[in-house]
């Protein structure tokens, strides 16, 4: 009879533990993931001036509470964005567009996009950007002053040669916003031979940038003769706060000379 009492007990004990474990794992079966954050991409790089697109998509299992975005600049949360850096919003999907500016030029500019349920999970992605100078924004923020003209005057020259004159290397060019420009020539003019016997005949007009910021061209004008507009077209090969380097197509041919793409170096001058 003992025996029996015991056998009920210890059975009864183990249903007891069962149905205690069983609860356990259902509850623990119950809960579902933390949220997830899906970024289309995750970095951009591109010049001032450029837009960076990133669609994000969210899953929350438990339902979504919030979706915040934080902007950084570098590892310093930018409170001029949103509320004091963040803003806040609860659609499972978003887009987010920034324009590139100089702000991206000394630190990468960062977007956390982080989602918490209703049970207070989370999940987070970022989106990272990073800024390159323009060709147009170099040539407003800065002045640019002829450093090297490299190139050929006849067939019979040996190859390329510096042909830069003295009375060259203090000219420089201030660009404006409006598309127009100067020319400085500096305190060597009128006289040194080459083009600088003809400083001031003609007077800076205006510039232009093609689409994908490859050719510059600045046109000036004969003072004397109002038809008589000169166009120069510099094809862009790399352009930094430093230098920017181009080539341009000399025709030479009216003073004996040949047809021969040159290489120019202007050298930024602070405005």
């Amino acid at each position: 009879m003992k025996y029996t009492k015991f056998l009920y007990l210890f059975v009864a004990g183990l249903l007891a533990t069962s149905a205690l474990t069983f609860s356990s794992c259902k509850k623990d079966d119950d809960t579902k993931a933390a949220p997830t954050v899906t970024l289309d991409v995750s970095s951009f790089s591109g010049k001032i001036g450029q837009t960076a697109s990133v669609a994000v998509v969210v899953v929350a299992k438990e339902g979504l509470k919030s979706l915040t975005i934080t902007k950084y600049l570098g590892t310093t949360v930018d409170a001029s964005y949103g509320t004091a850096g963040s803003k806040t919003v609860t659609t499972l999907t978003h887009s987010e567009d920034y324009v590139l500016n100089e702000e991206g030029l000394t630190t990468p500019v960062r977007f956390s996009f982080t989602a918490e349920d209703e049970k207070g999970q989370t999940g987070s992605a970022d989106f990272i950007i990073t800024t390159e100078p323009s060709a147009s924004y170099l040539l407003l923020k800065y002045n640019w002053q002829w450093k090297s003209k490299v190139g050929k005057i006849f067939d019979t020259d040996p190859g390329e040669s510096e042909q830069i004159l003295d009375c060259e290397k203090d000219n420089f060019y201030s660009f404006n916003a409006d598309g127009t420009y100067s020319l400085d020539y500096g305190a060597i003019t009128g006289s040194g031979g080459g083009t600088c016997d003809f400083d001031g005949f003609r007077a800076p007009t205006t510039w232009a940038l093609n689409t994908d910021e490859t050719e510059l061209t600045i046109l000036s004008v004969n003072v004397f003769d109002p038809a008589d507009i000169q166009t120069e077209v510099y094809n862009i090969t790399s352009a930094d706060a430093t230098a920017i380097k181009s080539t341009q197509t000399v025709d030479l041919t009216a003073f004996g000379g040949i047809i021969y793409d040159w290489k120019f170096e202007w050298s930024a001058k602070p405005k």
